[in-house]
């Protein structure tokens, strides 16, 4: 029994040392997975620039703005092959996408699809809320690939944008995406660390 409770604690210590590290492919859309910026292919970079074009100063209320979304990169772009991935947040507001083939909706969010992924900007409309006195954020996560079918060389990147309402009134603080990943990991290592310590306690007693 010893044994085999030190087996599974060396597998979890694997799994949460390199836990936030974690890549996966997703050719067909990223969920919530993403919102924490760690299951995207490769590493961060600042190599992979993720735009908003079209972001207003402020927004006026039920009115719709056009955005472009672009994952810039100085990467080679070959035509019809894979090139970038995205997920963007927005808090408040409807997001519809200008081509449904390459846009979808998933967990609470807009991804790329299998086809989308062949691109390295995106179209989409959003419509602001019918409150103009707060404000709305955008987080906007993009990852350019390399085509190759591994995460090698392949780069991601997160920007956060926050837009007042035309009547808002007070400070307007744009959202960090890289603080919230970086608390979100730290969360994650250091719960990890807990649980290990504790089934080690008890898996060598």
């Amino acid at each position: 029994m010893r044994f085999n409770g030190l087996s599974v604690f060396l597998c979890l210590l694997v799994v949460t040392t390199f836990g936030t590290h974690t890549i996966q492919s997703f050719p067909t859309g990223i969920g919530s997975l993403g919102d924490n910026g760690c299951t995207c292919h490769g590493g961060f970079s600042n190599a992979t620039q993720p735009t908003i074009i079209g972001l207003p100063d402020a927004f006026e209320e039920n009115v719709s703005y056009n955005f472009t979304l672009v994952a810039g990169s100085d990467k080679e772009y070959n035509e019809g092959e894979v090139q970038a991935g995205f997920r963007i947040l927005a808090s408040k507001g409807t997001v519809i996408p200008a081509n449904e083939t390459r846009i979808q909706y998933l967990d609470e969010g807009w991804t790329h699809t299998e086809e989308g992924n062949q691109y390295r900007h995106w179209n989409i409309t959003w419509k602001a809320p019918s409150d103009n006195t707060t404000t709305v954020d955008f987080i906007l996560y993009a990852n350019v690939v390399n085509g190759n079918g591994h995460s090698d060389g392949d780069m991601w990147n997160a920007i956060g944008y926050t837009v007042p309402g035309t009547q808002y009134e007070g400070p307007v603080e744009t959202i960090d995406p890289a603080e919230q990943l970086n608390s979100s990991q730290y969360t994650i290592l250091y719960g990890g660390l807990i649980v290990l310590v504790i089934f080690l306690y008890y898996a060598l007693k």
